[in-house]
Parts: C-alpha cells; structure tokens; sequence
C-alpha cells in the first residue's frame, strides 16, 4: 500500500474512532438509545475493518 493511501486511510480510520467516543459520551433519551446502540456498532465494526490494514502497513514498514 503506498504511503498516501495509508496516510488517507489512517486520517479516516481516526476520525471514525473520535465519531465513536462522541457517541458513547452523549447523553440520550431512552427513544434514542436503539438508534444510538445501531449507530455504535456500524461504526465500530467499519472502524475495525479500517484500523485492520493501517496496522498491518505500520508493521511491514516497522520490518524494512
């Protein structure tokens, strides 16, 4: 993977993670709480399918 892609991928896969803790340190209604809960999961699951290749890339570029 070339160092941009990475570079674009590490930018998004944060901003995710900070969209994640926003949401788990918001106070919500108990109505809100199954679209929060809905909302929590989609972003962890694609802010681990993210965080997955950026990873991957720090370590073979930690092994050159």
């Amino acid at each position: 993977m070339t160092t941009t892609i990475t570079t674009i991928l590490a930018i998004v896969t944060m901003v995710i993670w900070i969209m994640v803790s926003t949401e788990l340190s918001k106070s919500t209604k108990k109505e809100d709480k199954e679209h929060s809960c809905r909302k929590l999961i989609v972003l962890t699951s694609v802010g681990t399918l993210f965080t997955i290749p950026v990873v991957f890339s720090l370590i073979q570029n930690i092994q050159l």
